[in-house]
């Protein structure tokens, strides 16, 4: 098993942050990304989500099938969510 390098644990946190800091953005600004806010934040959760198994839980040197399993789990659920809320008439 490799270990994630002190760099690339900066770089992967530093996306963590801005990724936090533009979900949260597009929250309170809600007219920025329209009626489509709930996808696009969504979208940021699955990116991070997806970030941390890869390198914080160390899924990237993970086997093939484990690695799948997780990605498709992470974004179906993040399909889900925003199916869940655009049937609920978010998106109307």
């Amino acid at each position: 098993m490799t270990h994630i390098t002190p760099a690339t644990a900066v770089r992967v946190w530093l996306f963590l942050v801005v990724a936090t800091v533009t979900s949260g953005w597009l929250v309170e600004h809600h007219s920025a990304a329209g009626r489509w806010t709930a996808a696009a934040v969504m979208l940021v959760a699955a990116l991070k989500g997806r970030a941390v198994l890869l390198y914080f839980m160390e899924l990237k040197t993970a086997p093939r099938a484990w690695r799948v399993v997780f990605e498709l789990w992470i974004w179906l659920c993040a399909a889900v969510i925003v199916a869940l809320w655009a049937v609920g008439g978010g998106a109307a």
